[in-house]
């Protein structure tokens, strides 16, 4: 991802992107946001999403490691509570709600072209998995003979 989305998202969300300053030893989220700018409204949705349940509940979601795998869009995560008067009840309602968002947009990815965002990105397999829509692949196509 472009170094300027990615900052909008780190600059939006700080505590979500708490993490991506710490070393390589305790977090992946050093390396960045590893996937194409047609993704960055599924993440910026996503986030903004989580951080109303954040508002609500104390409860935060932290950045692991977000990266393209497999042609699709994996965002992997961890939840702190703010405040500890949070019930284990509460916490695992909550944090199984977060999972459910993450889990819808990392989906939408499989349909979303990483290039552009478009909605008609299909899966391809050549050599590498990649979802992109049929106007970026064959862009990307002429790109390559050239």
């Amino acid at each position: 991802m472009k170094t300027e989305l990615e900052h909008k998202l780190f600059d939006t969300y700080p505590e979500i992107f708490h993490d991506r300053k710490l070393p390589m030893s305790q977090t992946c989220m050093c390396w960045g946001i590893e996937c194409g700018d047609g993704w960055f409204d599924l993440l910026d949705n996503l986030c903004k999403k989580v951080t109303v349940i954040s508002k609500h509940t104390g409860i935060i979601m932290k950045a692991q490691q977000v990266k393209e795998k497999f042609g699709t869009l994996r965002f992997y995560h961890m939840e702190d509570v703010e405040d500890r008067k949070v019930s284990k009840k509460d916490l695992d309602v909550f944090c199984g709600i977060i999972d459910q968002l993450v889990s819808y947009a990392e989906s939408e990815s499989e349909h979303t072209c990483e290039v552009c965002g478009s909605m008609w990105g299909k899966l391809r397999t050549e050599g590498w998995n990649v979802t992109i829509c049929d106007e970026c692949k064959e862009k990307r196509d002429k790109e390559k003979e050239e």
